[in-house]
């Protein structure tokens, strides 16, 4: 099976799964701005609700992923992203709190202290949608311009890609061009609340 097709093929798999995670990234860019791949991805990145995380790591071990690692941690004892690979295909969890319902929050470093970041409350409302004709639940396109934004405001994962940055303007232009400046930025709040 080629990358591509593993890829697809855990996407569609991950449709599956209660309590449902939310694709966001690459992936879910392509779904939802070209319905099909348009350039080669590395992973696959799947958001989880904290509390569900247990159970989905004993599910993900079942499907071949047995040994995440933790990638990236702020708050200490409190993972942010975990990593796992499986017959050359990697995927990747972003774990975020649900503070309010529907709304996903997250903890980030940001101008020297931490803040909670928290999307908007349409986040889980996107329909199932397609790529490459699988099936592929993802963030809403709101949700997924938040999440970028804030990475690339805090500087967490270094300065912005190129990539990131084309991403955002094609997201801006062709699904939240109704919105104002405002309406695109995520909430950004004190750590603790």
């Amino acid at each position: 099976m080629s990358a591509d097709a593993g890829y697809l093929a855990l996407i569609d798999r991950l449709t599956t799964l209660r309590p449902p995670v939310f694709v966001f990234g690459g992936y879910a860019e392509d779904a939802l701005l070209a319905g099909r791949t348009t350039r080669p991805h590395d992973d696959v990145d799947v958001l989880v609700r904290k509390v569900d995380l247990a159970e989905l790591l004993e599910r993900f071990a079942e499907w071949g992923f047995a040994s995440f690692e933790i990638y990236f941690e702020v708050v200490p004892g409190s993972p942010l992203v975990y990593h796992a690979a499986s017959d050359g295909i990697e995927l990747e969890l972003g774990v975020y709190d649900e503070l309010v319902p529907g709304r996903p929050s997250f903890v980030l470093p940001a101008d020297g202290q931490l803040t909670r970041v928290t999307l908007s409350s349409d986040s889980f409302a996107h329909p199932l949608g397609r790529i490459d004709g699988v099936s592929i639940r993802t963030l809403s396109p709101l949700a997924l311009y938040q999440m970028r934004a804030a990475v690339m405001r805090t500087g967490v994962f270094g300065p912005p890609r190129p990539k990131d940055e084309a991403a955002q303007a094609k997201l801006r232009t062709s699904l939240l061009a109704r919105l104002g400046a405002d309406e695109l930025e995520p909430e950004f709040g004190p750590y603790p609340p």
